[in-house]
């Protein structure tokens, strides 16, 4: 199972990655830029087919969602010098909470279903 964790995490780090190069990229027009976004993309999508293979797909899609949402917005706070609004900032505070409550869900269920092997 843990394996199937770091291929989520992993998901996530590539799609921030990809999307970072991508705002980059659009500024300069460079060919490396887009060939860094194509395969940033292609490896998260990879990693996060191989998350599903354990992981269920509707909390695996949830965390990476949220989880690239709410780190590409801090990369664009702290690197791109975005100021984030009251609304926006209430927006990451409940994608955060989401993926909290998501990894709860899945926590309860893994719990419950060992409990019941025993």
């Amino acid at each position: 199972m843990p394996l199937a964790w770091l291929f989520l995490m992993l998901a996530v780090v590539t799609e921030v990655v990809g999307l970072t190069v991508m705002k980059a990229a659009s500024a300069s027009g460079s060919y490396f830029g887009h060939a860094v976004i194509y395969a940033s993309i292609a490896l998260s999508y990879i990693f996060l087919a191989r998350a599903v293979k354990t992981i269920p797909v509707g909390v695996a899609y949830a965390i990476w969602e949220r989880s690239g949402v709410a780190l590409i917005t801090l990369v664009s706070v702290f690197v791109f010098g975005h100021v984030l609004s009251g609304r926006e900032m209430l927006g990451l505070t409940m994608a955060v909470a989401g993926i909290l409550l998501v990894n709860a869900g899945d926590s309860d269920k893994e719990e419950a279903a060992e409990g019941a092997a025993s």
